[in-house]
């Protein structure tokens, strides 16, 4: 771990000179007399670390941190601290040593400089503490604990304390970036208002162009119309008159005989029609009956049941083709199992036949033909005593033929034997030879395969990591949007119930101007209602508690216009039953008589009339007489007593005194009824506050709900991506697998194979060297053998002895047949040996091929199951079809017939409904043209001809309804009347008016996106804001838990963190809420000395702990601690110090016996601080 390893004092406070300070891992104490120096030790740790300023190392200025004596005698000093670090540990560090440095410089006249340093090169203290940060050493945090640090703790505020929790969370970060978005709200707010600024004046703009817009349209529009129905005059003229000289005369004769016929015939229809109508409704209920819903949502189901049956189908056909190339491959085995089996029962026969039949035989022929020969010999012995010369040569012979043969026969049995081994041999390498090829082949094709699905694992370990990753930072994602909605849902309500309180508040406050009913006349805009008493008059402020006591509920009365307003305000009181009022109508109110007050006038205490101290307009002179009568204002209630029983008396102070000698008046009033003037409709400042954050909140509430929505779909699809990843994943690692295991069989398979073959082949390398030796050989022997037969035949063809060359005769002949029968007995045994070989290797091959069968046949076997489960699916898929085909056919049938009668009967009725418009239509024409036509056929073929060269080029259409030539003339001249009217006109409104919306409306698109960036913004901040909430609140769960557990250690009890406001924590602080063993439960201040100490050292321990460091420094921390809980400090240090380093000053025996190692500090001769180190 990173620890200080070392800590070099030049001239820094009681320290003379350079002195190197070492330092070990683990816990160490330095102690020493007081006023020695030792504390200055720390600090030296703080000045060369930047972790405090002067004051804190208990110095007014840095130029008070050099040595005095050394300041004195020079006119420049120099002060240095160096601290060096162990960072072996770090991954990345380069060096073993990490060492700070910081120079001090005090000149002459006491300025100064300050220099850090980082390895030797200078840097800034920013520099510094960031680079401290990597090794986890934080300014804001407790590394070093000073002697003030335990008491700054105890007697800090609430929100101080909390503000420790703050710095550790890292809540001044995200306070940081809050107020960065808020200026870049603020730069949004500013371009969205000058745009606003600008579409205001757009706006302006256009509706002054609208208007010119509008009129010029109308004008382009009447010109247009002007031109063509004079067109549509000439032409309409023209063709009214040709076509009435074309016809006139024929449609008169027809015209009573067509009027008939079209009469008769448009009565039919209409009886048709009617029939046709009522059938086709039928029908169309029918269809709806029969449900062509139905039919869709049957043929949705049978296109997704038909390709599920597909995709079935093809899995189907997937696993048929494995079954049927493993079941070739097991026909295959079987064939060669079986022709291993063939041969192996020719093998056991033949070798059955050599041991039962053979065998025997050709051993007891050998041992016969074995005893003749000897027989002979012994016959041949005792002939040869006789010729003994002879005899011998013959023997010599003899033997010599016989160990000839000896030697010759085993080379002759052992080449025979040699050549059919090679021959075997030479099949077995072919065969194995093939099989190798097959193999590594079939080893080829799957490691091909192999990589492919290692590739795709390989390529979807990434995706899935990175799928993984995106799902977990969305997940992050709407964690914070639905803390960020949870916390703002919850500010909305808070806020509502504010702004309501706010609204009851001030509906109070309109209601105290009247009651219920009053309040309802003022909003129902009856006409000729003035107002209540109290809104039609004002008063000073010192009079008015003595003016509204003295006309009291008056104040409520409705003044109005006359008695009908009154009359129709109770009428609409009882309408509405919501209550009643008093109605002062002007017209006919009438006040009391004046009461004489010329004796009061000059009385102690008199102000005035009541009435005079109101001010209204002269027409409700009468009202305010009616409400306060003669009531006369005295300043207080001892100068009105003299007056009792002769005026109706008010006081300042609120007191009524009645003529009848009523006397009414007691503490202030709260005065939460009506009260002179109007009260302002317009809002408070706070309440418009409230209504801004909520419609603020309302709008980042849409947009976090919109964010929510995408976060959640993006959610889904990563899900489902990730789960198919996965799924796609298992299947690739699971054929892997299976393609591993396969391949390790064919490999061990391609092994054993590939042994075998090396074996055979050295072994058939030996047996051809075997051979080679014995086809040299053997022709020797066979030669020398030639030569010793043929002396001896010489030796016998010279001997006269006949019975003696009878003898040898026979012997020869029983040798030769003893030597024939144990050839053919070696050979015998040679075939036996070669079929029990034959038969080993059979076995063997038919042992692989039996296993590679179960191989294959759990294949089949998988597979037939597969497909059995596929064909069940298919077989329900199928059901499903049919059932469905036969719902749609039926469906079809049903809908067919109908639809098929239904569309029928809508074209006939479409058909006689137009034949009855075309008769109808037909029948009026008639009609108007049978009255003109006799009037108009003398003058129409004058009038064609003079019309005719004012015709237009091409003929215009004209429309039915526009055929009256009198009403286009009349609307020409109209149409002209209403073009002078308008002039003159701005043609140009059209196009300005067209390029002014444009850029309106793209100004409008840009202040809606000015306005979703703010929204955007604003949502940036709440989540901000929930993060920081989070944050803290992680901060002080992990702190809380560790001050339970610290503090239970160090003092025997109980004790935790407590927030002043749980609800918002910023809002308020942090105590220390302690339960020492034996004592009732209490706060920080309420403890005492001891038990402060030891709740502050429990909060420290408990900060370092959430945040660790490699190390910490104490100074005399445990001061104010008796020895039992100095001892348990102790233990808790040299239990922390096995997780980091801890340099702890400290006077107190406890603490020295539990350190690992002792520094000794001292200032002896001079004014120098020394140290010695001991190791406990």
């Amino acid at each position: 771990m990173v620890y200080i390893k070392k800590v070099e004092l030049s001239h820094f406070k009681s320290f003379g000179g350079t002195t190197p300070i070492p330092f070990l891992p683990g816990f160490t104490v330095v102690s020493g007399p007081n006023g020695s120096g030792k504390s200055n030790i720390l600090d030296a740790l703080l000045f060369c670390l930047g972790l405090a300023t002067s004051k804190g190392m208990r110095a007014e200025r840095l130029p008070d941190l050099v040595n005095h004596s050394y300041n004195s005698q020079r006119h420049s000093t120099e002060a240095s601290v160096s601290v060096t670090f162990d960072v072996s540990d770090i991954p990345d560090a380069t060096d073993r040593d990490w060492t700070v440095s910081r120079r001090l410089k005090v000149a002459k006249g006491g300025s100064y400089t300050s220099t850090y340093y980082i390895n030797g090169e200078t840097c800034t203290v920013s520099e510094l503490h960031d680079q401290l940060n990597r090794l986890r050493i934080y300014p804001e945090g407790y590394n070093v604990v000073l002697q003030g640090d335990v008491t700054r703790i105890i007697s800090m505020n609430a929100k101080e304390r909390r503000e420790i929790i703050d710095e550790l969370a890292g809540v001044a970060e995200f306070d940081r970036k809050i107020e960065k978005t808020k200026d870049n709200i603020d730069s949004v707010k500013e371009r969205e208002e000058r745009c606003q600024i600008i579409a205001t004046e757009l706006q302006k703009s256009l509706e002054k162009l609208a208007l010119d817009r509008i009129k010029a349209e109308k004008y382009q529009k009447l010109k247009a119309q002007v031109q063509e129905k004079q067109q549509w005059e000439i032409v309409l003229h023209w063709q009214n008159l040709q076509q009435r000289c074309q016809q006139v005369q024929g449609q008169i004769q027809a015209g009573e005989r067509e009027k008939q016929v079209l009469t008769e015939t448009i009565a039919n229809l209409s009886e048709q029609i009617a029939q046709n109508s009522q059938e086709l409704e039928k029908l169309n209920q029918q269809v709806k009956a029969f449900g062509e819903d139905e039919q869709l949502s049957l043929t949705s189901r049978l296109a997704s049941q038909q390709a599920k049956r597909q995709q079935q189908q093809q899995r189907q056909k997937e696993l048929e083709n494995l079954e049927k190339e493993s079941q070739a491959q097991k026909t295959r085995l079987l064939e060669e199992i079986n022709r291993y089996n063939l041969e192996l029962t020719q093998i056991t026969a033949e070798k059955s036949r050599l041991e039962t039949e053979i065998l025997p035989n050709l051993l007891r022929t050998t041992q016969t033909a074995r005893e003749t020969l000897e027989n002979h010999r012994l016959q041949a012995s005792s002939l040869a005593e006789a010729s003994e010369a002879w005899v011998k040569e013959q023997s010599d012979l003899s033997r010599n033929i016989t160990r000839l043969q000896e030697q010759l026969n085993p080379y002759r049995s052992q080449r025979a034997q040699l050549t059919e081994r090679c021959d075997r041999l030479q099949t077995n390498i072919v065969e194995a030879g093939q099989r190798l090829q097959e193999l590594e082949q079939v080893i080829s094709t799957k490691t091909e395969e192999s990589q492919e699905i290692l590739q795709k694992i390989n390529q979807a370990e990434p995706d899935s990591q990175n799928l993984a990753q995106k799902l977990t930072l969305a997940e992050q994602n709407r964690v914070i949007s639905q803390d960020t909605q949870k916390r703002l849902l919850k500010e909305q309500r808070d806020k509502q119930r504010e702004l309501d309180k706010l609204e009851a508040t001030k509906q109070a406050q309109q209601e105290a101007q009247g009651t219920y009913a009053t309040q309802i006349l003022l909003q129902s805009d009856l006409p000729g209602i003035c107002g209540l008493v109290a809104q039609l008059g004002e008063v000073e402020e010192r009079y008015q508690i003595a003016l509204e006591i003295a006309a009291g509920g008056r104040l409520g009365h409705v003044v109005v216009q006359d008695d009908s307003v009154a009359a129709a305000g109770i009428a609409l009181l009882k309408q509405r039953r919501i209550g009643r009022a008093t109605f002062l109508p002007l017209n006919k109110i009438r006040p009391p008589r004046p009461q004489d007050i010329s004796s009061v006038r000059h009385a102690r205490g008199y102000l005035d009339l009541a009435v005079n101290l109101v001010k209204f307009q002269p027409q409700y002179r009468e009202v305010f007489n009616y409400i306060f009568g003669s009531t006369v204002v005295f300043e207080d209630i001892d100068s009105a007593r003299y007056y009792i029983n002769q005026y109706r008396i008010v006081t300042l102070d609120g007191e009524l005194l009645e003529m009848t000698g009523a006397m009414t008046g007691g503490s202030q009033p709260t005065r939460s009824g009506l009260r002179f003037g109007k009260i302002s409709a317009k809002e408070s400042s706070e309440a418009e506050s409230l209504r801004e954050r909520l419609a603020e909140i309302d709008r980042i509430l849409t947009r976090n709900e919109e964010k929510i929505t995408q976060v959640n779909n993006l959610i889904s699809q990563l899900t489902q991506q990730l789960t198919e990843t996965r799924q796609s994943h298992r299947e690739n690692q699971l054929s892997l697998q299976q393609l591993s295991k396969d391949l390790e069989r064919l490999t061990t398979e391609k092994e054993d194979l590939t042994r075998q073959l090396s074996g055979q082949q050295e072994e058939i390398s030996i047996s051809s060297q075997r051979l080679e030796v014995l086809t040299r050989e053997i022709p020797q022997l066979e030669l020398s053998l030639q030569q010793e037969q043929e002396k001896l035949t010489a030796l016998e063809a010279n001997h006269t002895h006949s019975e003696w060359q009878q003898v040898q005769g026979i012997i020869r002949a029983q040798e030769l047949e003893l030597q024939t029968q144990e050839n053919h007995l070696a050979t015998v045994r040679e075939q036996l040996k070669d079929l029990q070989n034959q038969q080993i290797r059979l076995e063997e091959k038919s042992q692989e091929s039996g296993d590679r069968i179960i191989e294959i046949e759990k294949i089949i076997t998988d597979a037939v199951n597969q497909r059995n489960i596929g064909n069940l699916e298919i077989e329900k898929l199928n059901h499903n079809i049919l059932e469905i085909n036969q719902a749609l056919q039926q469906l079809s049938r049903q809908l067919g017939e109908t639809k098929q009668k239904r569309d029928q009967l809508e074209t006939v009725l479409r058909q006689q409904q137009n034949q009855q418009q075309q008769a109808i239509w037909q029948s009026e024409k008639l009609v108007n043209n049978q009255e003109e036509r006799q009037a108009l056929l003398t003058t129409l073929q004058t009038e064609i001809s003079q019309l005719e060269s004012d015709l237009p080029n091409p003929l215009p259409e004209i429309p039915e309804s526009d055929r009256d030539f009198e009403k286009i003339q009349s609307d020409i001249r109209q149409l002209q009347k209403k073009l002078e009217a308008l002039e003159p006109v701005n043609m140009l409104a059209l196009e300005e008016y067209q390029k002014t919306k444009e850029r309106l409306d793209e100004l409008s698109e840009k202040l809606q996106t000015l306005e979703g960036e703010r929204t955007e913004l604003l949502l940036r901040i709440e989540n901000f804001t929930t993060l920081r909430f989070n944050a803290f609140q992680e901060a002080f769960t992990a702190v809380n838990e560790n001050f339970k557990i610290i503090f239970a250690t160090l003092s025997d009890g109980d004790g935790y963190l407590q927030l002043e406001d749980e609800n918002d924590p910023f809002n308020g602080g942090l105590n220390l809420v302690a339960h020492p063993k034996g004592k009732p439960v209490q706060r920080l201040s309420s403890m005492s000395g001891g038990e402060k100490s030891l709740t502050a050292l429990s909060f420290i321990f408990s900060l370092q702990r959430y945040r660790p460091s490699p190390f910490y420094a104490f100074d005399e921390v445990d001061m104010f601690l008796d020895g039992a809980n100095v001892e348990k400090l102790a233990k808790m240090i040299q239990k922390q110090a096995q997780q980091a380093q801890f340099i702890v000053v400290s006077l107190r025996r406890p603490m020295i016996e539990a350190s690992e190692r002792t520094i000794g500090v001292t200032q002896a001769r001079g004014t120098h601080t020394q140290v010695l180190g001991i190791k406990v």
